[in-house]
């Protein structure tokens, strides 16, 4: 099976190097890169370029593609427009501060193979603090297991809107091509954009038949800790932080599944402000913004437990 990587890069100088590095140790190369710089402003470009120049020969089995925007449109934008050009039968899109251990294209190649497998969530080991994601001990019960590090998922609708499930964070989704043709990213700079993209493929392809999904743990995905980025960002007034789509997109939806996203997005989302926000004046500031949304929609935050 053929592999695009797809790169959304945006002031990423001090990382990248290290990142492209890690796609050129592969054990299979990638058929295809693909690199969307997002207008940086940083030498992020040129690290990527002079390293692709030195390394031609660890990349001489590539097709490489650099996108240069010509203004800052967000990840979103550059994820969509990178998988436009991808024709790989297997797609991910790696983060520019990320890193793939040296067989992980090998073996999830392997695995989807083997097993049918249509949707590959993979298990994230940040760095450097070690931690792992998620606890398999947690969601045992919803696995069923084809070797000692990969299992399928029983019910994927049930698990990929558990509280102790991770898809979406981090570059942690490999999948087949076809089945991300009818979705996009948001555009706009918003919260947990990709778990609200991942979830709308896979409840699609639940609701298109009996699709395999599968979850790949091991030291396969190292995700970095970045002070400053998305998740670790911290504000100095209430406004700045991002509202999910998945409170909007479902909040008038019946369904039980989108309830329980709502519930571990939103959840989430409000442990996010309580520990990013530089003051309790600015604290109170966004619980009293929200108390509308929290008053309507707050038991939801508490179905994914159950």
């Amino acid at each position: 099976m053929t592999f695009s990587v797809v790169i959304p890069l945006y002031n990423k100088a001090l990382y990248v190097e290290e990142t492209l590095a890690s796609l050129a140790l592969q054990s299979k190369k990638p058929f295809e890169l693909i690199i969307v710089d997002d207008n940086s402003t940083d030498d992020s470009l040129r690290v990527v370029k002079d390293y692709i120049q030195r390394n031609q020969k660890q990349f001489e089995k590539t097709r490489i593609e650099i996108i240069e925007l010509t203004a800052n449109y967000g990840v979103g934008y550059a994820r969509n427009i990178g998988f436009s050009k991808a024709t790989g039968d297997l797609v991910s899109f790696l983060d520019a501060d990320d890193i793939y251990e040296k067989d992980l294209l090998k073996t999830a190649s392997l695995l989807m193979q083997q097993h049918s497998i249509d949707f590959l969530v993979v298990g994230i080991q940040l760095f450097p603090s070690n931690v792992i994601y998620p606890d398999v001990k947690k969601i045992a019960k919803e696995l069923f297991a084809l070797t000692n590090e990969a299992y399928y998922i029983k019910q994927p609708l049930k698990t990929v809107t558990s509280h102790n499930f991770y898809m979406g964070v981090g570059s942690n989704v490999i999948f087949k091509r076809e089945n991300g043709l009818s979705e996009k990213y948001i555009e706009q700079r918003i919260f947990y954009e990709g778990i609200d993209y991942w979830y709308r493929i896979v409840k699609k392809m639940v609701q298109q038949g009996t699709p395999k999904i599968g979850l790949l743990m091991g030291e396969y995905l190292k995700v970095r800790e970045v002070a400053g980025s998305a998740s670790r960002k911290k504000y100095e007034k209430w406004n700045e932080i991002d509202f999910p789509p998945v409170l909007s997109r479902f909040k008038n939806s019946n369904d039980y599944y989108d309830k329980r996203l709502m519930g571990v997005v939103g959840s989430r989302w409000i442990e996010h402000a309580m520990c990013n926000l530089n003051s309790v004046g600015q604290k109170l500031k966004f619980m009293v913004h929200y108390i509308r949304v929290f008053l309507k929609q707050g038991y939801y935050f508490f179905l994914h437990k159950f």
